[in-house]
């Protein structure tokens, strides 16, 4: 008895091969998907700047409040429990040494990942705003707040606050970056007021410590949306173009 075989071969079959994703495009990010978003929070940052750096130039209306607040923040850290003020302290520092570490540790993770979206947002994003930190407090020049007993000396001027500038620039960027993988909207609720919390939190420590006046510390979360706003919209643009080149790209 003959037994025939036939084989058939479907067509256009789906490739399963390991690497084949690394080759499709990527997606958009969240900025490139809403650049007007992007757009807005530049504009927003960027006129709340200017407003804050008339009124340092010309002494005005808005600087009443700053010494009042200082002051009767710093009499009340000065007779806080201590442990008070050691969170205080560690609070400040997500502002700049702890935050050093983690654009250290996420700056060599994302090389070795070869995650040149986020490195490219890291360096140019949070290490380019200290470098405008440096030039715009060195413009300014606005004095520190001055106690017979500080709790936090720190030397150079203090328009605009490079903690609350880094707080805005490192944590926002981890969270634009974290909330696509978040699926539930519970998470990414959590993701987005833990972001807030600290952003706000490092603020509020620069103000305990006697080291900012309060529209030093607005002035850097304004100048740190403005710049993340531009350059992370302006960065997840350019992949998103680069990615649909590489879409159309011949076979």
């Amino acid at each position: 008895m003959a037994v025939s075989s036939n084989i058939v071969v479907a067509p256009d079959a789906p490739s399963t091969a390991p690497h084949d994703h690394l080759i499709q495009p990527a997606p958009p990010g969240f900025l490139a998907r809403y650049p007007a978003l992007g757009l807005g929070l530049f504009l927003l940052g960027g006129l709340l700047f200017a407003v804050l750096a008339v009124s340092v130039r010309t002494n005005g209306p808005l600087l009443a409040w700053d010494v009042p607040i200082d002051q009767a923040l710093h009499a009340r850290a000065t007779h806080d429990f201590w442990l008070t003020f050691a969170a205080m302290r560690f609070s400040s520092t997500l502002g700049r040494e702890t935050a050093v570490g983690i654009a250290a540790l996420l700056a060599l993770v994302w090389l070795w990942k070869r995650y040149w979206l986020g490195l490219s947002m890291l360096l140019v994003g949070v290490i380019g705003g200290n470098v405008w930190f440096e030039a715009l407090s060195g413009f300014f020049g606005r004095h520190r707040p001055i106690f017979p007993d500080p709790l936090d000396v720190l030397p150079g001027p203090g328009f605009p606050s490079g903690h609350s500038m880094t707080a805005v620039l490192l944590y926002g960027l981890i969270l634009l970056l974290l909330l696509p993988r978040l699926h539930a909207w519970r998470w990414r609720l959590l993701a987005v007021l833990d972001a807030v919390l600290i952003v706000l939190l490092i603020g509020f420590s620069r103000l305990y410590m006697g080291a900012h006046y309060p529209t030093d510390v607005l002035g850097g979360y304004s100048f740190g949306l403005a710049w993340g706003a531009l350059v992370y919209t302006g960065l997840e643009l350019i992949q998103r173009r680069r990615s649909g080149r590489q879409g159309a790209a011949p076979g």
